[in-house]
Order: structure tokens, then sequence, then C-alpha cells
């Protein structure tokens, strides 16, 4: 009787509906953790907000980033130089993406450390960090210490930027950007039903 129910339970559309919604979720956590390892960046995926790298990288647009193991792999040059993701010295909750057009290493206490000078490809000037919480967060003329390299954008997603970017300020958290991915396997799957219909559709019985 027991095997019975259970396999009455099994061939109901809403539990095999809701087994396959789990195996959805349990790939789309999969899939935002492999993510994250395989680019080993904290934020793998970023709305871009501002029009500050206009043209390159314009308002609405999800760059890639890559995480870095050394901050001497950054290219920085005026014209060509690797664009990269960091957190504003003054306020380290705030993320900048920039191009980097200029690096220096510095003698500290502590050993040599580079420092580094970012401007917006649409700025007229570069951007100069303002004081930073500890007095070696900044250097010289603007410039900001490694330690606050997220990594560097090696890709983007036009205009995909705009759906994260305009729900809130939390959604610049890694773990909003994992439940952006969530709700749009989602919205993929109440679009195109025929995707469930396919493996929810009942075997024809043998006669």
């Amino acid at each position: 009787m027991k095997g019975l129910k259970s396999s009455r339970l099994w061939k109901s559309r809403y539990t095999r509906t809701a087994v396959l919604m789990l195996v959805v979720l349990i790939s789309i956590v999969a899939f935002w953790f492999c993510l994250k390892a395989a680019l080993k960046s904290e934020y793998p995926l970023l709305p871009i907000d501002t029009g500050g790298m206009k043209p390159t990288l314009n308002i609405g647009d999800l760059v890639v980033v890559l995480g870095l193991s050394d901050a001497s792999e950054i290219k920085a040059e005026k014209l060509d130089g690797d664009i990269i993701v960091f957190r504003k010295p003054s306020n380290p909750d705030q993320l900048i993406v920039q191009r980097a057009i200029n690096k220096t290493l510095v003698k500290t206490s502590v050993g040599d450390v580079l420092y580094f000078r970012t401007q917006g490809d649409n700025a007229s000037s570069p951007y100069r960090c303002s004081e930073g919480l500890n007095a070696e967060d900044t250097w010289g003329d603007g410039y900001f210490h490694e330690k606050f390299l997220i990594g560097k954008v090696v890709g983007k997603i036009p205009c995909l930027g705009y759906i994260p970017m305009y729900v809130s300020a939390f959604l610049r958290t890694p773990e909003a950007m994992f439940l952006f991915i969530v709700l749009m396997c989602l919205v993929i799957l109440l679009k195109y039903p025929s995707l469930l219909k396919k493996r929810l559709k009942p075997q024809a019985k043998a006669l």
C-alpha cells in the first residue's frame, strides 16, 4: 500500500513540477558558485549604472568581472589600460568601474605596494581618490591602494544590467545577483511552459 501511495504521489503533476523546480534551483545555485569560483571574483557580474565609461560601457550593461591574484597583472595605460573594478577608499561599500591609466610601486612599512590611478573613458581628467579610512589607503595625487581592487572587466552583456540596477542598491551585492539569476530562470520557465509540459506529459497506457 505504501509503495502504491508513493507511486501515485510521484505521478502527481504538482509533485513532479515541484521536483523539477527544485532541480532548477539547485542547478542555479551550483552555476552561481561555479561562476564565482571560475572567475575568482566576489562580484562575477556587475551592472553599470553611470555613463563615466561611455562609449566602451553604457548604462545598463552587465559586465563580467575576473578576479586577480596579482595586482601587477593589471595593464595601466592612458588609452589601452584594463578596465578595473575597485572599492572607493573613502567608502568601501561603493564600487567603481574605470580604466587603469597608471600604477606605481611604493615602498611602505609593510613592503612594496602598488597604487593605481584611473579615469573614465568619458571623463576629461583622471579620477582623484579622496582619502581613505587609513593613511595608506591613498597615495600621491589620487592613487589608491591595490587592496581595493576587485578585478578587471573581461566581457559585457548589453542592456541586461537594467534589471538589477533599477530594483535597489542591495542588488549590487553578490547574493542579490544570484537572486537575479534565479528570477531570470523562473521567468523563462513561465514564459515557455512547454519546457515543463514535455516533462509532465503523461505516458500513454499500454493496450
